[in-house]
């Protein structure tokens, strides 16, 4: 049984007093998984007079090109970022010149990698600091050659040091 309640749930907040709202169209049952069903956003749209913020899979120029087709006044990104910090400003570059900015370099990316690591260093303890970098350093480093092997080389490094 599908019991989508966005449109509902969206009139009660811009009824509350809400300036803006967020939709990110996946169900609590969905998790992580499968597709965000962006007609739901767009029912939201059709349906407030505040201002709707997309959210659901936006993980390059096009798909932000996409969630825009479907009205919304903005968008918002989330795990489209994960190893990929540069996706905002990808987006904004094109979509306030048209034009399409370089992709990092794999040197980039592992540089981030390192970045991330000593910002994550100054407000977490040292173990928690890796524990946690372990993971973003498989999104970082996804696709560039050997990756498989890096990520396996760095886990066992990472695991001698806690």
């Amino acid at each position: 049984m599908n019991n989508i309640n966005a449109v509902e749930v969206a009139k009660i907040i811009e009824k509350a007093g809400a300036s803006a709202i967020c939709v990110h169209p996946r169900t609590r049952s969905q998790g992580y998984s499968g597709k965000a069903d962006w007609k739901i956003i767009k029912e939201v749209k059709e349906n407030v007079s505040i201002p709707v913020i997309g959210n659901g899979d936006i993980v390059d120029i096009e798909s932000a090109n996409k969630m825009f087709e479907t009205g919304v006044d903005a968008i918002m990104i989330g795990r489209g970022c994960l190893g990929n910090p540069w996706l905002i400003k990808e987006i904004d570059t094109y979509l306030k010149t048209g034009e399409i900015i370089d992709k990092p370099t794999y040197e980039e990316r592992i540089k981030m990698c390192y970045k991330h690591l000593n910002y994550l260093l100054k407000v977490k303890s040292e173990r928690i600091s890796i524990l946690e970098m372990r993971s973003h350093i498989s999104w970082y480093i996804k696709g560039i050659p050997y990756y498989k092997e890096i990520q396996t080389h760095h886990a066992l490094r990472c695991s001698d040091s806690l």
